[in-house]
């Protein structure tokens, strides 16, 4: 009986082990090196009636690093994206990688970094100018961005067919009905200001809000209709039932699903391509986001 026992303990901790073993490597390398197209069909009452709709890729959280998402990797996510065959495409934030002590201040600042690691990052924020659409393809910064080296993130993306929009706004002119898309910046390492992001656009426009951080659709001075970001990467790590352990923004888990709403008010928020502190993923899959956005009598999302 005594040994009968033991054998049955030895096969419960080597099922154990097992599945252990099998779900760290779904975390740690198979679900980070995945990628899914989540295609949503998004209808917003903030939009003129007669404007066209208008087909958007939405990306964020690239997080270069030499583990996940090395510059080979994002060209072939460029690629992929062409073939959706977008109209434009918004680029959310968070270009730059961070593991480790690396995922923050003080150390993830360039100065602190390796000779090496900065030239994978700068190799990799170049690869971003493989993005392409024919009306454009529109960046915001993210708060890694900015403890590496904002002013180098640009310099390397001013050499791209990137326009980078920070409280700043830009027109897509279009025959079937202009949309404004309306760049915020970093709700942790810069100076959001939507006052001053939207104060050239005409009342009553179609307007897009990109904003990093979801947290900003929050303030009393954000009154955009139609809100993108990214930032949440939905945890990172989700779980049945609990969902995400770790939540950075108070949106993580009502946008778990890519969207939530306040009043006639939307906001769309990806679960980001990269990973930071640890490069894992396990419930979050990347994401590359692709919305039909339309104007409507009420604003809705639904998957498509």
């Amino acid at each position: 009986m005594l040994m009968r026992l033991k054998g049955k303990r030895r096969w419960i901790l080597a099922a154990i082990g097992l599945t252990g073993a099998i779900l760290a490597a779904i975390a740690f390398w198979f679900e980070p090196r995945s990628l899914v197209v989540s295609e949503f069909e998004v209808t917003t009452s903030g939009w003129p009636a007669d404007t066209a709709p208008l087909r958007v890729v939405l990306i964020s959280d690239v997080h270069v690093d030499g583990v996940h998402m090395p510059p080979d990797r994002i060209r072939r996510i460029a690629e992929r994206v062409r073939a959706l065959n977008p109209d434009v495409i918004l680029l959310a934030g968070d270009y730059v990688g961070g593991h480790g002590l690396q995922a923050g201040p003080p150390k993830a600042a360039r100065a602190l970094r390796s000779a090496h690691d900065n030239e994978l990052h700068e190799e990799g924020l170049a690869a971003l100018g493989d993005f392409g659409a024919p009306l454009g393809v529109y960046a915001v910064m993210g708060n890694h961005d900015c403890w590496w080296d904002c002013d180098r993130v640009r310099e390397i993306l001013s050499k791209t067919r990137i326009q980078f929009l920070e409280n700043r706004a830009v027109k897509i002119p279009r025959a079937n009905g202009d949309v404004w898309i309306v760049g915020i910046e970093d709700g942790q390492t810069q100076n959001p200001d939507f006052q001053l992001a939207s104060a050239h656009v005409p009342k009553g426009a179609a307007t897009i809000a990109l904003a990093h951080n979801p947290g900003l659709f929050d303030w009393d001075s954000n009154h955009m209709p139609l809100q993108l970001s990214g930032h949440s990467h939905a945890g990172q790590v989700r779980f049945p039932l609990i969902g995400a352990p770790v939540r950075i923004t108070r949106h993580t888990e009502d946008t778990a699903d890519g969207w939530t709403s306040k009043g006639e008010r939307l906001l769309i928020v990806t679960r980001g391509l990269g990973e930071s502190g640890l490069p894992v993923r396990f419930g979050a899959a990347p994401q590359i986001m692709l919305l039909t956005i339309r104007p409507g009598k009420t604003s809705t999302v639904k998957p498509s």
